[in-house]
C-alpha cells in the first residue's frame, strides 16, 4: 500500500502505466495525456471536461488516478454512466486495475430499482398462481437472492418484468415490507450512504443524489470526493428529466378519487365526478393538438407543443379551483398537483409547459433555464467532477472551450473548470474506413418524403451489395424505418433483415444480428449510441437522414436564446448525434468498414453546415461513387484474408 501514497498522484499514475507496459499492457500516449489531466483535476479539486474517442482507453485513464486517490483519501468515489452494459464493463475494468495495483477495495454496483425484482410483488403473484410452474420457479430464484434482472435465468418479457420490478422505494414504504432484510436493492441503497466505497451507478441515480443532497437526503456518502461521469453528453437531459414535473389524466383522477374515498357525502362525490369530466375534456383537447403535430412531424417525437389557447387556459383554471375547493373540505394532500396546475396555467414566463406522449399522454412543466442549477449541483467547491464522452465537441476549430462550447454552455460549466483538447482515436481510420455521401437522393423535405423513401430503397440495396449485408441502418423516424424494413424484407435479399423490436429486448435483437454475420439491422433512438458490435458483423453504418433534432419545446426554448438558432443549436445537436451514430462502426483496432450517408445535404454541399458535419467525423477517406466503395471493400477483404 505504501507505493500508492509515497509519490505525488501524477508520478504514481505514471509509474503504474510504465510498470504494466513492461508486462505487455499496450501503452498509449494519448491515454497517458488524459490520465495526467485527470490527476491535475483530482489534485486541485477542479472540474475537467475531456472528449475521448473510441480506442483511447478512457476508462483506464480515469479509473487508475481515481482508484489510487481513493486509497489516499478513503473517501467515496462515484462513477456514473448511461447504460447497465457500461456499468458492468467498468466494474470489470476496475477489478483489473485493482489486481494490477495488488490491492482490494469495496465496490458497489448500483443499478436503478427497475433492474431488481421486488420480493413482495413476486410473492404476491406466486400466491395467486401457486400451481403455475413459471411463478414457482421465479419465486424460488428471487427468494434465493437472484433479484438482479441480469442474474435471473428465465425469459421474462418487458411487460411481465414491469409487474415484478421495484416500482418505488422509500423508508416509509419499505419499513413495513416483510422482505426488507432479504432485499438486495434495499441492502445496496443502505450501503451507499454509509460505506466509503467505489460506486458505479447510472446517471439518473447520480442526478437524484445531487438533488436530494440539497435537502440533506443524498443517496451517497457525504464524503464523496470525486464524481466521474462517462457518456457525459447525456447529462443535461438527465437533469432536465429530473426537474420536470408531469401528470397524466389517470394520475390526477387517482388523486381526486382518493380524496373522496370513504366519504359518504353525495355532494362531494358529485363534485369529484364533475372535476373528472372536466379533466376528460381537457385531455381530449390535448390529444387533438398532439395528433395534429404528429401528422406534420418528419421525425419521431414524444414531446409536443402546448398551445395555451383561451379554452385550455380556462379549463385548467376551472379544474384547479374546483380541486382546491374539494381539497379544502376533504383535507387530503392535493397540494402538489394544485401547485403543478398553477405553474402550468400561469408560469409560462419561468417555465416550459408541454405535452408528452409515451405510454400515456402527460402534461409537463419544467423551469426554463436549469443551467445554473446543474452547475451548482455538479461543480460544488472542494470536490472534483470529471466529464468525459466520445462526443462532446461540435466544432473542429478554435480552442478546446470553443470546440465544446455548445455542450459547456448547456450545463453551466464554471470558469474555473478545465477543458482539454479532444483526444483523437489511435485507430487507423485512413486505411480501414471509407465515407460515402450519396448524391442520388432527392432533398429530404417533408413535401418530398415519399419520393425520398422510394429512392432510398434502390440506394440501400446497392450499398448492401458492397459489404454483402453486415450493416446497421440508422433512422430518425420509426415510420421511415418500418417502410424500409417492409420493402427490404419483401425483396428476398440474400441476407436476413432485422429491425429494432418494440417488444423483445434490445440485447435479443442484437444477439441475432451478431450471430448471423451477413444480416442487416434497422434501428432508431438508442441504436444511435447504445450498441457495441465489434468485428465483421457490423461492416457498414448507413445514415438514412442527418439526425437534426425534431422540433419540440426544449429545443425551441434553446433556439429562442440565440441570434442564429440553426448554427448555434440545431447543427451542434445534429453533429453530436451524427458522431454517435458513425461511432458504432469502429469499435476495435481491427475493425474495418464503410459509413454511408444517404442525406444529400452533405453530398451536394447545399447547406453551409455540410463541411462542419463531415469535418467532425473520424472517417475522412471519401468515396464519390459506389464503384469506389467496391474497390475499397475488395482491398479490405483481400487484406483480411491474407492476415488470417
Amino acid at each position: 500500500m505504501l507505493h500508492l501514497i509515497k509519490y505525488p498522484l501524477d508520478e504514481t499514475v505514471k509509474r503504474f502505466f510504465n510498470e504494466v507496459a513492461a508486462k505487455g499492457f499496450e501503452k498509449r500516449e494519448v491515454q497517458m495525456e488524459m490520465a495526467n489531466e485527470i490527476c491535475k483535476a483530482i489534485t486541485e479539486k477542479r472540474p475537467l471536461t475531456v472528449e475521448a474517442e473510441v480506442g483511447i482507453g478512457k476508462s483506464f485513464a480515469y479509473l487508475v488516478p481515481a482508484l489510487i486517490q481513493y486509497f489516499r483519501e478513503r473517501r467515496q468515489v462515484v462513477i456514473a454512466t448511461s447504460t447497465i452494459a457500461l456499468q458492468e464493463q467498468l466494474y470489470h475494468d476496475a477489478q483489473s486495475v485493482l489486481k494490477m495495483l495488488g490491492v482490494h477495495a469495496n465496490f458497489i454496483l448500483a443499478k436503478g430499482m427497475k433492474n431488481y425484482a421486488c420480493m413482495k410483488r413476486v410473492h404476491s403473484l406466486y400466491s395467486r398462481h401457486k400451481n403455475d410452474i413459471y411463478y414457482g420457479r421465479l419465486w424460488q430464484m428471487v427468494r434465493n437472492g437472484q433479484q438482479d434482472k441480469a442474474e435471473i435465468t428465465m425469459n421474462i418479457s418487458d411487460t411481465e418484468w414491469d409487474k415484478i420490478s421495484i416500482s418505488n422505494f422509500g423508508k416509509d414504504r419499505c419499513k413495513s415490507c416483510p422482505y426488507t432484510r432479504s432485499c438486495q436493492y434495499h441492502k445496496m441503497r443502505s450501503t451507499l450512504v454509509y460505506e466509503s466505497a467505489i460506486v458505479i451507478c447510472n446517471q439518473n441515480m447520480l442526478v437524484s443524489h445531487l438533488m436530494n443532497q440539497q435537502k440533506g437526503k443524498g443517496l451517497f456518502s457525504p464524503s464523496v470526493s470525486t464524481y466521474i461521469i462517462d457518456e457525459a453528453h447525456n447529462i443535461e437531459s438527465k437533469f432536465r428529466n429530473a426537474y420536470t414535473t408531469s401528470y397524466s389524466k389517470s394520475d390526477i383522477v387517482y388523486i381526486i378519487s382518493e380524496s373522496v374515498k370513504n366519504i359518504r357525502n353525495p355532494i362531494l362525490k358529485s363534485n369529484a365526478e364533475e372535476i373528472i369530466m372536466e379533466l376528460e375534456e381537457l385531455f381530449r383537447m390535448f390529444r387533438i393538438q398532439v395528433q395534429k403535430q404528429e401528422s406534420e412531424s418528419e421525425g419521431d417525437a414524444n414531446s409536443f407543443f402546448l398551445e395555451m389557447n383561451k379554452d385550455i387556459k380556462n379549463k385548467l383554471i376551472m379544474i384547479r379551483r374546483k380541486l382546491a375547493s374539494l381539497n379544502a373540505i376533504t383535507e387530503r394532500d392535493a397540494g402538489p398537483v394544485l401547485q403543478f396546475l398553477r405553474e402550468a396555467t400561469n408560469g409560462l414566463k419561468e417555465n416550459i409547459v408541454w405535452l408528452e406522449k409515451e405510454k400515456s399522454l402527460r402534461l409537463c412543466v419544467c423551469q426554463k433555464d436549469i443551467r445554473r442549477d446543474i452547475s451548482k449541483l455538479l461543480f460544488s467547491h472542494g470536490r472534483c467532477t470529471i466529464l468525459t464522452s466520445a462526443t462532446i465537441s461540435d466544432k473542429q476549430t478554435g480552442t478546446p472551450i470553443e470546440k465544446c462550447s455548445y455542450y459547456l454552455n448547456s450545463i453551466g460549466y464554471p470558469v474555473i473548470g478545465m477543458v482539454s483538447e479532444p483526444k483523437k482515436s489511435p485507430f487507423d481510420y485512413d486505411n480501414n474506413t471509407m465515407l460515402y455521401c450519396s448524391d442520388a437522393m432527392p432533398y429530404p423535405s417533408i413535401e418530398r418524403r415519399k419520393e425520398y423513401r422510394v429512392a432510398s430503397i434502390a440506394e440501400i440495396v446497392k450499398l448492401l451489395e458492397v459489404t454483402n449485408g453486415k450493416a446497421l441502418i440508422l433512422f430518425t423516424s420509426k415510420e421511415d424505418m418500418e417502410y424500409v424494413y417492409k420493402k427490404l424484407s419483401n425483396m428476398h435479399l440474400p441476407y436476413k433483415i432485422l429491425m429494432q423490436s418494440k417488444t423483445s429486448s434490445q440485447a435479443y435483437q442484437l444477439d441475432k444480428f451478431k450471430a448471423d454475420t451477413n444480416s442487416v439491422i434497422l434501428g432508431t433512438g438508442t441504436y444511435w449510441e447504445g450498441i457495441n458490435v465489434e468485428g465483421e458483423s457490423l461492416s457498414q453504418v448507413i445514415v438514412y437522414k442527418l439526425p437534426f433534432p425534431v422540433p419540440e419545446p426544449i429545443i425551441e426554448y434553446k433556439m429562442s436564446l440565440t441570434e442564429n438558432p440553426i448554427d448555434e443549436v440545431a447543427v451542434p445537436e445534429m453533429v453530436i448525434q451524427l458522431k454517435q451514430g458513425v461511432g458504432r462502426l469502429i469499435r476495435s483496432a481491427s475493425d474495418t468498414g464503410i459509413v454511408s450517408i444517404l442525406d444529400p445535404r452533405v453530398s451536394l454541399r447545399k447547406a453551409k453546415y455540410a463541411d462542419v458535419a463531415l469535418d467532425a467525423l473520424s472517417v475522412k477517406n471519401r468515396a464519390d461513387s459506389i464503384e469506389e466503395l467496391h474497390t475499397f471493400w475488395d482491398r479490405i477483404t483481400n487484406e483480411g484474408s491474407q492476415k488470417s
